[in-house]
């Protein structure tokens, strides 16, 4: 039978994880938009951004910027803060509603 492993393998094991968790982890920001019309236009206009098909003005380039469409809504989600701001914004604009998701350091 196989011995269990130390208290100082596992302490060992889990500041390992923990530090590769942390040199690969950062933070996400998402919003949501909500809106009695169809989203389904500026999903594709958004994805056509993500994809450097299409360009926005004043909003830097995204690379992981996610979304999802749901019936009355669209999710967008990236770590890039300042550039989602930038879309809310231009949500807002467009006479749409927002919901916001941040870290409490923000």
């Amino acid at each position: 039978m196989a011995s269990k492993p130390s208290e100082r393998r596992v302490v060992m094991a889990k500041k390992v994880a923990r530090d590769w968790l942390e040199s690969r982890a950062k933070p996400e920001y998402r919003f949501r938009v909500y809106h009695n019309q169809d989203l389904g236009p500026y999903a594709k206009l958004l994805r056509s951004f993500r994809d450097n098909r299409f360009k926005l003005a004043g909003v830097a380039k995204i690379p992981d910027l996610g979304l999802r469409e749901a019936t009355g809504n669209l999710t967008v989600w990236s770590s890039d803060w300042k550039s989602l701001m930038t879309l809310k914004i231009f949500f807002e604009k467009k006479g749409m509603d927002t919901s916001w998701i941040w870290t409490a350091d923000e």
